[in-house]
């Protein structure tokens, strides 16, 4: 990129601003740190009066939270990267919103990923719809989830994905309806984001809805079949995990 980078922090632990700045400063000669906050007050003075291109946002200030700040701003044609020292299961939260985020304490490898991301989708696409979906996963079960396919980043119901399959280095999504979708990410990173919902990883290849589950066959070659008639043996290693989440999710006599 040609022109700098215009960046303001908006977080209320001074060690980790001192932190950040330096490490701009010193790896980032493209970015323009033009101001400080720590608090969602100062913060949306900070950012409509300087109107910036990049907002590094605390998720918790002391006066509110950054889906607040981003709210309440008028100036609003800015990019954000969160930054959070939020356990792993919120990190997955991250993920499914594809929302820019790096943890407490600063790494640079991580500073440079998000900033690398950052500078390849400047164009803030979708960040309503992003910002949605990282609030909702941040509280509650997500609802949705934003897959990479060959038509761009869409998104789709997680309730309705009956399984994923991997295939290489991609994989392969299967809706009830029928619809399937290839996407560019590997099968483990769409485990990492749906592990804690109603998905169980049976196999190697496969990551399957219980939900959608429409018969478990107990044999030497344990088995599922879906609801599309579909079928999948579960391997040894997974076997006691399967059982263990099925035993949660379905009541039996």
């Amino acid at each position: 990129m040609n022109n700098l980078i215009k960046a303001v922090i908006i977080d209320d632990e001074e060690n980790f601003i001192a932190s950040l700045e330096i490490l701009l400063k010193k790896h980032f000669k493209q970015i323009l740190i033009i101001g400080k906050a720590g608090t969602i007050e100062d913060g949306l003075s900070l950012i409509n009066q300087n109107m910036p291109d990049l907002v590094f946002l605390d998720i918790h200030l002391p006066d509110g939270n950054g889906f607040d700040l981003i709210n309440y701003s008028k100036y609003k044609n800015f990019d954000v990267i969160f930054t959070t020292s939020f356990s792993e299961y919120a990190v997955r939260a991250f993920e499914v919103s594809a929302i820019h985020y790096i943890l407490k304490p600063i790494e640079l490898k991580k500073l440079e990923e998000a900033i690398d991301r950052f500078e390849k989708k400047i164009d803030n696409e979708n960040l309503d719809e992003k910002l949605r979906l990282l609030k909702e996963s941040l509280l509650e079960k997500p609802q949705k989830i934003l897959l990479p396919t060959s038509e761009g980043n869409c998104i789709y119901n997680i309730g309705e994905i009956i399984r994923c399959e991997a295939e290489s280095s991609y994989s392969t999504v299967y809706f009830l309806n029928g619809e399937k979708v290839m996407i560019s990410k590997p099968l483990q990173s769409l485990h990492k984001i749906l592990s804690e919902l109603d998905f169980v990883r049976i196999h190697a290849k496969f990551l399957i809805n219980l939900k959608f589950v429409k018969r478990y066959v107990i044999a030497n070659s344990p088995k599922v079949v879906m609801v599309d008639n579909a079928e999948f043996p579960i391997s040894h290693n997974q076997k006691k995990l399967f059982v263990d989440k099925m035993r949660n999710y379905v009541k039996a006599p």
